[in-house]
């Protein structure tokens, strides 16, 4: 809502003056004897003003108004008071030079400088001066904030593009993970099952001629598949990762909240979930999770895992009573760029509790 103060502006201010000045100069015209020239003189006044409001008139043309009223002046000296407007104007436009011939007509006394015209003529430059300060603190105050909307569109972007590159590393990890396992089961237990192969072959071999030799390679072909078995089971035992992650991450987190009791429901096969997707589901639970402890009073929590071919969606819903001037925090807005970033969204619902639902889309290729 605009404050009384924020309906004035620098434009209002220089319309109310001008008209000050004219409604002055005319007063002064009607209870004096000027003829025509007067007329003219204040007629011509407001149009140069009223061209002045509309059109942004260059500075010189401040001499044009000098020049009417110290040609009227002969003939009706009170038109020394119209002076005021175009030394108004030289300081509104921060041009003081333009008015050095109306001090050059004081100083050689063309103007007489009576002391109700010296106010006049102060109080015109005092004004136009003070307006000119206060429109060029409006005018930088507007280049801040222009530039610290660029900032933050631009810091927006950036994080965006943070978080994208999260994702795409997130991606790029669990690909060379692959690609070791890979490796390790190729150089390692697939040479051992070769050679067990091998090994078994010319036991047959040696078995069907009776040979004596055929004992001991019988012996080395157990020996590789023992060993072999060995070794896929350190290459799993080396797999499982030293934190719980996937679905056993997302009942650690309930299972360890102690504040009220959680209730998890899954749906779904949850092993078609994508690593990096689990950290944004697991980051929405977290803070589902603590603001229910925080701003909503809540007694109970549902957590809900839904999962098909297309889209994974988590549902936190507590029976707590949210505050209406609660505003999304931090943390809520940093969860729904990451969403965003993963071509998913966040949504809220306090219609009953609150509620948080997360969704986000299924990769059909690629890695999981």
């Amino acid at each position: 809502m605009r404050s009384y103060t924020d309906s004035w502006s620098p434009s209002i201010a220089v319309v109310i003056w001008r008209m000050f000045a004219l409604l002055l100069l005319a007063a002064l015209w009607f209870m004096g004897d000027a003829g025509t020239e007067g007329f003219v003189l204040v007629f011509a006044l407001a149009i140069l003003a009223i061209a002045r409001w509309r059109f942004s008139l260059p500075s010189w043309t401040t001499l044009v108004d000098q020049i009417l009223c110290m040609s009227i002046i002969p003939y009706w000296p009170e038109a020394g008071f119209g002076l005021a407007l175009p030394l108004f104007e030289t300081m509104l436009a921060g041009k003081p030079l333009f008015s050095l011939p109306i001090l050059a007509a004081l100083v050689i006394g063309y103007v007489d400088p009576d002391l109700p015209l010296l106010l006049m003529l102060v109080q015109a430059s005092f004004a136009g001066w003070i307006v000119f300060c206060w429109s060029k603190q409006i005018h930088q105050y507007r280049l801040e904030a222009d530039q610290e909307r660029r900032d933050r569109y631009e810091l927006e972007i950036l994080k965006g593009e943070l978080l994208m590159a999260n994702v795409q590393t997130a991606q790029l990890a669990e690909l060379r993970e692959r690609h070791r396992i890979s490796q390790k089961l190729h150089d390692e237990v697939g040479h051992e099952l070769t050679a067990a192969l091998l090994a078994f072959q010319a036991f047959e071999t040696l078995w069907r001629e009776n040979d004596p030799q055929a004992e001991d390679m019988f012996a080395q072909a157990q020996m590789r598949l023992s060993r072999s078995a060995l070794e896929l089971r350190e290459t799993v035992h080396n797999m499982q990762p030293v934190q719980a992650i996937g679905i056993r991450s997302l009942e650690e987190i309930c299972r360890n909240f102690k504040a009220m009791p959680v209730q998890l429901q899954i749906y779904g096969d949850t092993s078609r979930i994508a690593a990096h997707l689990w950290v944004i589901l697991n980051a929405c639970l977290k803070e589902a999770l603590t603001n229910a402890v925080r701003h909503s009073k809540a007694k109970h929590v549902e957590v809900s895992l839904d999962v098909n071919e297309h889209i994974v969606r988590l549902s936190v819903q507590n029976d707590g009573v949210l505050d209406s001037s609660s505003l999304p925090g931090t943390g809520l807005r940093n969860l729904r760029q990451r969403a965003q970033a993963a071509g998913g969204s966040i949504s809220t619902n306090t219609s009953s509790g609150f509620q948080l639902v997360c969704v986000l889309p299924m990769e059909k290729e690629g890695i999981r």
